[in-house]
Formats: structure tokens, sequence, C-alpha cells
């Protein structure tokens, strides 16, 4: 029955499943819940193995990801037996509706927060915002991520403008920058880190940009357990935890954007929960 609930479900919403192990019903395995829209990863199955191989290693775990938002809520709200990894705003909006708990944010060279600017094409000193109405922008994120950041950007009071702008989703941020070079989008929204790349690939490019928004620092995704939680997920929040620390497991989480964990602190901590 729950099985064919979430089919159901999928295809509604058009997801695929040929990378959802339903043993996850029948094993006692504990699992990595994987849901972020602040990246465009294209090979879920391919992401799975990577995960499944390292993980088996360390016990009895496995890694499922998700492409669909609601999906993935209904599998952790209904299971308490593994770990999650979601978007620091994700978890926002998910901890008034599910008792879970933050216990590490990712890092990247060091950091654990990044500011997200949207930029495009032709330095001008317009500052008049109704000019982006029905303007194509490129992004690595979906399509909910990428409004919810640009209405932060720009305000509330610009909500109109976001909700007619249309969404090309890229693989990666450069490509959402290379997508606004080639003139397939009209903006594109990315990383700082991102734009530093570009400004050593291609200067040219780089110089011609203006970067008309920038966001409030986030953080890098989060590392959360519910918030009763046994044995078996303490042990696999510990194995999540020490991938940093070893080549192969850093390996693997550059495939979710990240190369790093660091426990949360108070600050931090309150700054999702509030």
């Amino acid at each position: 029955m729950i099985i064919r609930l979430i089919i159901t479900i999928c295809l509604f919403v058009g997801t695929s499943l040929s990378w959802i192990d339903y043993g996850l019903f029948a094993n006692p395995r504990s699992t990595v819940y994987f849901y972020n829209p602040e990246t465009n990863i294209n090979n879920f199955a391919s992401l799975k193995s990577e995960f499944d191989e390292y993980l088996s290693h360390h016990g009895p775990f496995q890694f499922q990801p998700f492409s669909d938002r609601d999906t993935f809520e209904k599998f952790i709200i209904e299971s308490n037996d593994g770990v999650f990894i979601l978007s620091s705003w994700h978890f926002h909006d998910l901890f008034v509706k599910f008792p879970i708990d933050s216990v590490c944010v990712g890092t990247s060279k060091g950091k654990s927060t990044q500011k997200k600017i949207l930029s495009l094409n032709g330095i001008t000193t317009n500052d008049n915002f109704d000019l982006l109405m029905g303007k194509k922008v490129a992004s690595a994120g979906n399509e909910e991520y990428t409004r919810n950041v640009i209405k932060q950007m720009l305000g509330e009071e610009k909500a109109h403008l976001v909700d007619c702008l249309k969404i090309l989703r890229v693989p990666k941020e450069i490509d959402a920058l290379m997508a606004l070079g080639f003139g397939m989008a009209d903006l594109a929204i990315t990383s700082e880190n991102s734009l530093s790349k570009l400004a050593i690939l291609n200067p040219k490019q780089y110089k011609g940009l203006r970067l008309i928004a920038k966001s409030n620092e986030t953080l890098l995704p989060i590392l959360a357990t519910p918030k009763h939680r046994n044995d078996n997920i303490d042990l696999l929040l510990t194995v999540i935890e020490k991938m940093g620390t070893n080549p192969e497991g850093v390996t693997k989480l550059k495939m979710l954007g990240i190369d790093g964990w660091k426990r949360l602190g108070k600050i931090e901590k309150t700054s999702l929960e509030d």
C-alpha cells in the first residue's frame, strides 16, 4: 500500500523512480535521505551507487536521493531510520512541521556559508527592475529554489516580477554563466565562487557582467536527524560527519557540492530554527 501510494505520487509529479530503492521498506538498514534543489544532479542512480558503495564499508547503511520535495518529505516524515541532508532554507521550512534536529553544516574550502548573485550581460546604470519582467534566468537549482532566492534578493515588493521570470535549468552554476554568455538566458543566478571561476576561465565575459542583486549569507547544506534517534542513527551520523576527513569521502561529498562538515554553533542553530 505504501509503495503503491509513493508510485502514484511520483508519477503525478513526473519524478523518475529508477533510482529509488524499494528495499527501504523491507530492510532494516539506516538511510541517508538527500534532497537539495540548490544543485542540479542529473544522474541520481550514479550518485546513489557511489554513496552506497562507500557506506557499505561502514555498516548496514544506504543512500537515497530525491528530486522531488514532496516525495522526500513524505519519506522522512514516515521514517525514523536515518539522517537527512537538505538545504538550509528547506530545513527551516521543515522544522515547523516535523521533529527534526540540525547537527552539522556542510563546508566548501573552509566556508560554511555562501551568497548568491544575480547577474546580467552588459554594463548599465539602469536600476529599473521592471525591465526584468518575463526574462529568462539560468540556474543550477530547481524552479522553486530559484524563485525563492530571487524574491529574497529583490524584496517582496518585486515578487510579481519574479513570478514572471522563465527558469532555464542547467547542470552546473558555471553552465548558467556560459548560457548567459551565449545568449541562451538574460540573467544567471550563481554563487560568488562560480563568478570567481568565470573570472579565470573567461575574463572578457566576466568584465562584461553586471551584478544586479545579492542574497544574504546562507548556510550550506545541513546534516540533520530525527529528534529522537537510536544508536544506529548515531553511528550513521558519525560516518557521514567523518567523510570530510578522508580522500574517498571528500570525493563523494563533492558530488553534493561540499567537501566536509562542521558542527553547528548555537547561533547557527538558532538562525535555522527561528
